[in-house]
């Protein structure tokens, strides 16, 4: 992937006309950050996985993806894609974030390129017949029937069915000369998570917060850090980092993905824990709750 690192639009300051200089401006591969937010050189990946920290870039970094194959401008990584999946967590944040949201695919295309949004029919259409179509991760069974050759996955670490809506996915991927799929999530130690790092076609980056410093609020990287830098949840939402299980946790993440059930049975016994705290506000120790039953 081509791109001209460091790149400086001063230098070339009156010796371009408006829509050459608006050109510019849209080519994501002079302004994006170079290892974090293009795909990786090797082609041979199906699965690209961008994990960033909060506000690192990674929704603009898939938009921009979605942008270039929709529209063929990566012939590197084969012909234009002429039918896409945007799958996020639920409708309402495909809706707010991968598509309309400051970085989302709206906002990234020019005015005679951008695909016009039906969101009664779930579906965006470019001007050069490209579709995507929108999907919950919280109804895997709708990806059933569709065909595509390119998707988006958004936030994957927080699907509520994630490996069934993936699997489901991967069915659906068989158009096209090599369906890519690009996942963009805040890392956790999920099982789909982990699964596809452990895959030889995922190719995967990294971004963290502070990588994206220029485009964020004043004081708001300084503030977040001093609060959250350096601790568990710190190194998640901020460095981008994969935490696994505190080893002295009581129940830990294996147990419970092992032990998760989707219908309930009738209970025998149910029984509820409470250790409450000792004092109350602020500064007050967390409540501990379980619910156990026997079915």
């Amino acid at each position: 992937m081509a791109f001209a690192a460091n790149f400086s639009s001063s230098s070339l300051k009156g010796r371009l006309n408006e829509r050459e200089t608006r050109l510019l401006n849209r080519d994501w591969r002079l302004w994006a950050r170079a290892g974090k937010q293009l795909p990786p050189d090797a082609g041979g990946w199906r699965n690209w996985l961008i994990l960033g920290g909060r506000g690192a870039g990674k929704t603009r970094a898939g938009a921009e993806w979605v942008r270039a194959m929709a529209l063929g401008l990566w012939p590197e990584l084969g012909p234009r894609c002429e039918r896409i999946a945007i799958l996020a967590p639920t409708f309402d944040e495909a809706r707010l974030v991968m598509i309309e949201g400051k970085s989302g695919l709206l906002g990234v295309h020019m005015d005679d390129e951008r695909p016009v949004y039906e969101p009664s029919k779930r579906l965006l259409t470019w001007p050069n017949g490209s579709i995507a179509q929108v999907f919950s991760a919280d109804e895997p069974e709708s990806l059933r029937g569709p065909q595509f050759d390119a998707a988006w996955c958004d936030e994957m670490a927080k699907w509520k069915y994630a490996d069934a809506a993936y699997d489901m996915l991967a069915f659906a991927l068989r158009l096209g000369e090599t369906p890519r799929v690009v996942i963009t999530t805040t890392p956790r130690p999920t099982p789909l998570v982990k699964r596809l790092l452990a895959d030889a076609g995922t190719a995967v980056t990294h971004s963290r917060t502070a990588d994206n410093r220029a485009h964020l609020a004043k004081g708001f990287l300084d503030d977040v850090v001093a609060r959250y830098g350096g601790t568990r949840l710190g190194r998640q939402e901020l460095d981008g980092e994969l935490i696994e299980d505190d080893p002295d946790a009581l129940f830990q993440r294996e147990l419970i993905e092992k032990t998760r059930c989707r219908e309930v049975p009738d209970w025998v016994r149910v029984v509820v824990a409470v250790d409450p705290p000792a004092s109350h506000g602020k500064r007050a120790n967390a409540c501990g709750i379980i619910c156990a039953g026997l079915g």
